[in-house]
């Protein structure tokens, strides 16, 4: 079983080839009761009201290599950026930067600035969430794959994802909120993550899904 608490580093999963609903080793316990989130439906805490949204906190629009793609892509805005910890088809964490514009989400390599995806809005079909204080989420792409992120600013994210989405296709963008969640790692394979409220906070584990 695997914990982690505040910063993040690159860590391998161990992953296996089982049958649907052979679980995973990857396992997480959140912790930090500075992370605490506010929403409807999930468990009430107080501090994530009184969070101040970080726009682009990393100062993305300024920055030459990233500049260059907005405007080879048309946008003008950065909605948001932040380092998250994205959890790839390998089982490794991955520290990136999380960009939203207003067209597109951007998954960046930050030693290098190279845009590794971009995924349009309009691809977006719905973000998953718990129903708990945890601090994953995840990102669906029903043409692609999906992924799987944690995150700190998790509310701030979904937040700004579901403004740049109404922005670029005039909708709402669905939020679902639920402990059991599929999600597609590539066109074959699938992943459930479950979330389970423990004693020392909210531990996940991640199945393989036999996809038939």
């Amino acid at each position: 079983m695997m914990q982690t608490e505040g910063s993040h580093t690159e860590k391998k999963m161990s992953f296996s080839d089982e049958e649907s609903e052979r679980p995973l080793t990857l396992s997480y316990c959140e912790k930090d009761e500075k992370l605490k989130q506010s929403w409807a439906k999930k468990a009430r805490r107080r501090s994530s009201a009184d969070k101040i949204l970080v726009n682009d906190g990393l100062g993305l629009k300024d920055h030459s290599k990233v500049n260059m793609v907005l405007h080879k892509n048309g946008e003008r805005n950065v909605l948001f950026s932040e380092c998250v910890i994205k959890v790839n088809r390998k089982g490794r964490t991955q520290e990136r930067w999380l960009m939203i514009t207003d067209g597109a989400v951007y998954n960046i390599d930050p030693a290098s600035a190279k845009v590794r995806r971009r995924i349009a809005l309009s691809n977006i079909s719905h973000i998953s969430c718990s129903l708990l204080s945890d601090n994953f989420f995840l990102i669906h792409v029903p043409s692609e794959y999906d992924y799987l992120f944690v995150s700190s600013h998790k509310s701030e994210i979904v937040r700004w994802l579901r403004l740049g989405y109404l922005g670029a296709t005039g909708e709402e963008l669905t939020l679902a909120m639920q402990n059991t969640i599929d999600y597609r790692i590539d066109k074959d394979q699938q992943r459930r993550i479950v979330f389970q409220q423990g004693e020392d906070g909210v531990f996940t584990k991640i199945y393989a899904k036999k996809t038939r």
